[in-house]
């Protein structure tokens, strides 16, 4: 059976709606969409009187839009009615929401907020309708974020299970990583901004990770009592540091030491290492990111 490409976009409150080739909404993708992969790049630069050309200063890549043309291909008239009335419930411009572009396994995601709300035209018996997504963030990400375990307990404990009845005690149930190393690799095609959770099994004085690359590190002055959860959230409009005890939720932003930096994800091999004043067997690190894409 042949595959085609899809758009799947769900807003807010869970609601969904696919446009494809078979969907209610029919849509060509490869014809009737644009915006999917095509990006615009500014580049900021300088001259003065005498210089040949330009001093690159910088560069930015703007929002893109998405534009998705199809048409309602059943002629019923109650039917069209029906479906549209759905549309202009799940794409309500005042919700915020993602696109899916779905092509077999293939998935990637991207924030859309509506732009502008389905236009609709009635050529013949079809009703035909034009919608515009704006995307704030231009980069595709994977559907699911990636887990790295930096630092972390790793279970020894096997079946079938012999244990010696003359030393039970003498059982090894899980063993702490010993190394304090790990490289993280980011397939994307720009840095990314990533959650890092630190979890204390017991006191743990000053977390930090360590950008073995860049130099740079993330510190928390701060001691850990077992079963504290921080998460750090580095992701560029979204930084955050936040303590989880007992079910209680604490933002403890002012912990962070003043030469710490939100460490990102350079594209490749991203090395880090993890330390604590006091406490590091206690340590556990793990590191969550969503590779980002220029396009699909």
């Amino acid at each position: 059976m042949r595959t085609f490409e899809a758009l799947r976009y769900v807003n807010s409150r869970g609601e969904s709606i696919t446009f494809g080739i078979g969907s209610k909404y029919h849509v060509n993708v490869q014809k009737d969409v644009t915006g999917i992969s095509d990006i615009t790049n500014t580049i900021y630069s300088t001259g003065s009187m005498g210089q040949h050309g330009d001093t690159l200063v910088g560069n930015r890549i703007e929002p893109r839009d998405i534009e998705i043309s199809g048409k309602i291909p059943d002629p019923d008239k109650d039917t069209q009615l029906r479906l549209r009335r759905e549309a202009a419930r799940i794409l309500n411009p005042d919700l915020l929401g993602a696109l899916y572009y779905v092509y077999g396994d293939y998935v990637r995601k991207i924030g859309a907020k509506v732009k502008e709300s389905p236009r609709w035209t009635h050529p013949d018996i079809s009703e035909e309708f034009s919608i515009v997504f704006r995307c704030l963030d231009p980069f595709w990400r994977d559907e699911a974020e990636i887990r790295e375990e930096v630092a972390t307990w790793v279970g020894d404990w096997e079946f079938p299970c012999e244990i010696d009845k003359d030393d039970p005690e003498d059982m090894i149930f899980g063993h702490h990583e010993e190394s304090v190393i790990v490289t993280v690799y980011n397939a994307g095609h720009v840095s990314t901004g990533m959650r890092i959770v630190f979890r204390a099994l017991g006191e743990v004085e000053n977390p930090q990770l360590f950008n073995v690359n860049t130099r740079e590190y993330m510190k928390l002055n701060y001691t850990m009592q077992g079963g504290d959860v921080i998460t750090i959230d580095t992701s560029y409009g979204a930084k955050s540091i936040i303590l989880t005890r007992n079910g209680v939720e604490t933002n403890i932003y002012r912990y962070m030491d003043a030469d710490s930096t939100f460490l990102q994800l350079d594209i490749g091999d991203n090395t880090f290492r993890y330390d604590a004043d006091d406490g590091l067997s206690n340590l556990e690190v793990t590191v969550y990111f969503a590779q980002k894409y220029l396009g699909v």
